[in-house]
């Protein structure tokens, strides 16, 4: 495999499809409020913020992985807070690889919009995030992705509540023009 292609690999890494836990008050919670749409950018410019925690629990994780991908898979300690266990441990490997291959992110994502959904398994926040400003570039700070690599993404992602906290458990990502 060429290392372009371990490379757009170790980026989408987060398309994780990880098994649910989520509780009935998990869904009650969900219950609650409308969802939410809201417009808020990572952590390097002003945030416009939602009063939704589930929603902003995502924020956090989108947050939390733009660090660790800006660092080369050296900064993780950001990430415990926001996520799963299980999902700790897939995003781990991930910064493992940038760590390993010399990968680090330019930038940061731009969530364009993000809203929670009631789902069977649980919460799930649907998240449009754009990757334009946040690229994966080597240790010559020379591009590792493919021109045609998409930069319009959609997250489905599974938000529980753990230890009075919502975090983040894992779902979906896939490339849309969203």
């Amino acid at each position: 495999m060429r290392m372009r292609n371990l490379a757009v690999t170790a980026t989408l890494t987060p398309v994780l499809l990880l098994p649910g836990c989520g509780t009935d008050a998990d869904v009650a919670a969900a219950a609650a409020p409308a969802a939410q749409r809201a417009t808020r950018t990572t952590a390097t410019e002003e945030a416009v913020g939602s009063d939704d925690p589930v929603v902003n629990a995502y924020y956090a994780y989108r947050d939390a992985l733009d660090v660790m991908m800006r660092s080369g898979g050296r900064s993780t300690k950001q990430l415990e807070p926001v996520m799963t266990p299980k999902m700790y441990q897939a995003i781990g490997a991930q910064a493992k690889y940038f760590r390993t291959h010399k990968l680090r992110n330019t930038g940061a994502t731009k969530v364009i919009w993000a809203r929670r959904t009631l789902a069977a398994n649980g919460v799930i926040v649907s998240a449009c995030y754009d990757t334009t400003a946040a690229r994966t570039v080597n240790v010559r700070g020379r591009g590792v992705l493919p021109s045609s690599t998409p930069t319009r993404w959609l997250d489905q992602m599974r938000v529980v509540n753990l230890h009075s906290r919502w975090i983040v458990d894992g779902g979906t990502t896939t490339p849309t023009d969203c």
